[in-house]
């Protein structure tokens, strides 16, 4: 059986990795016409847990890790592994043993749609999870997957170096293509945003603050 394998890609300044990684995750929806959030399903195993890096894709069919193995030999240090896993939750697609591979690959963390075991040791630890749920039975390895191809993760299509950010309310993805103009109208967006706190300490209404028709 062949496979799709793209070994590299282009990925976006780290310095602009940063800045996105200090924009909460509904900001950044809200600046992408509030698209490019992952489904609900998908949640952090921990609360507090942050993710932000370019995306290296893997596309799968469900209770198939093949290919997030071959990941954790090609990806880089700050990568975030997206696993597109068809949402599968009769299986796990990956586990504590893994999330020690990536961490000695130095990837900024993991997005799966599909389930995680070992829980209580991956909560424990320090990689960020962020995954559909969680189930005790685990995977095969007969199928080839596809590496750093475009795939459709939790509703979202998401391309190799698209920069993934997450957070407590979940995950978004910011294409490449549009980083710099995100950042730009999310700085603007977080900006008024604070003069909305300080309108509403002086007993604004949030009808008066968004515009809305009055009753």
């Amino acid at each position: 059986m062949s496979q799709w394998v793209i070994r590299d890609f282009d990925r976006p300044p780290q310095e602009l990795v940063k800045q996105l990684a200090r924009v909460p995750t509904g900001i950044l929806s809200d600046c992408m016409n509030r698209m490019q959030a992952l489904d609900a399903g998908i949640r952090p195993i921990a609360p507090g847990l942050k993710i932000c890096g370019p995306a290296f894709t893997v596309q799968s069919v469900e209770s198939n890790n093949w290919g997030a193995h071959q990941a954790l030999v090609l990806a880089k240090a700050g990568d975030v592994l997206v696993l597109a896993a068809r949402g599968g939750m009769q299986s796990a697609v990956w586990g504590h043993v893994m999330t020690q591979a990536a961490k000695n690959r130095g990837l900024a963390g993991v997005v799966i749609d599909g389930c995680i075991r070992d829980s209580a040791e991956n909560r424990s630890d320090t990689l960020p999870i962020f995954a559909r749920g969680i189930c005790p039975a685990g995977p095969h390895k007969g199928w080839p997957c596809n590496l750093n191809v475009p795939v459709s993760c939790a509703g979202v299509a998401v391309l190799p170096g698209d920069i993934v950010v997450g957070d407590d309310d979940g995950v978004v993805v910011v294409p490449a293509s549009r980083a710099i103009q995100v950042l730009e109208e999310s700085s603007k967006r977080m900006a008024t945003e604070k003069d909305w706190y300080r309108r509403l300490q002086a007993g604004e209404s949030t009808v008066s603050l968004l515009g809305l028709k009055p009753l």
